[in-house]
């Protein structure tokens, strides 16, 4: 077992040192406390950390300010958004050969009136396929110039009727024109950027002609009669 001798200085004012802590910990009277290591990443003052290299500090996102929609005053030009335009057919179903007659309505659904240019020059009908193919429009060989500026009452409706002969078209009127043939097809209707929901219809094959009316047999004779019995 080692024996520790410890010796004190009786010099005077002097004071031990404490045996837990070392020596260069001790605190003199007229020297600052010693501070604390900074952080990894700190510069000394407290400043904010640097962003990691290669990522830019993030910065706020200009808000567009939203613009409330114009004011609609009575007598002004109808907008897209108070007007709804759709299709009409006058059967659900018809033959290859019959001409079916479409009708185009607009309907004012804002809740003042307004006007709008309804013309067969901006108005027009339209048969799809079912796989969005065009078909035929009214305007294709009938293009027209005409203007009809109409003034819109809440709700009311301007309607325009139209005939198909059946036959494919194309802008121009290029001939020859094709028959179309059985099957389901769609209308549209369109005024200027507005577009209907699509109305579907049926052209069926045509029934077949009735045949030849069969020629009377000829007259039977009547049975001969039997003579008479005497009595």
């Amino acid at each position: 077992m080692a024996i520790v001798i410890a010796f004190v200085d009786s010099s005077a004012g002097a004071k031990p040192v404490s045996a837990d802590k070392p020596a260069s910990a001790q605190s003199h009277p007229g020297s600052p406390a010693p501070q604390a290591p900074q952080p990894a990443g700190q510069t000394e003052g407290n400043a904010a950390a640097a962003p990691p290299q290669g990522q830019n500090p993030e910065t706020p996102t200009p808000t567009a300010a939203v613009q409330p929609p114009p004011v609609l005053k009575e007598g002004d030009d109808c907008p897209d958004s108070t007007l709804a335009v759709k299709g009409l057919t006058n059967a659900p179903q018809y033959y290859v050969g019959d001409q079916p007659k479409f009708t185009m309505v607009v309907t004012n659904i804002g809740l003042v009136s307004c006007k709008r240019d309804v013309g067969a020059a901006v108005l027009a009908a339209y048969v799809y396929s079912l796989d969005n193919k065009r078909l035929w429009s009214n305007l294709d060989c009938a293009p027209s110039n005409e203007t009809l500026v109409k003034t819109f009452s809440p709700g009311e409706q301007v309607t325009t009727a139209v005939t198909w002969t059946g036959m494919g078209s194309a802008p121009r009127c290029p001939l020859p024109r094709p028959a179309i043939g059985p099957g389901t097809y769609n209308l549209v209707v369109q005024l200027g950027n507005l577009r209907s929901l699509p109305v579907p219809f049926i052209l069926n094959q045509p029934p077949p002609p009735p045949g030849p009316v069969p020629a009377p047999g000829p007259a039977q004779a009547p049975p001969p009669e039997s003579p008479a019995q005497g009595g």
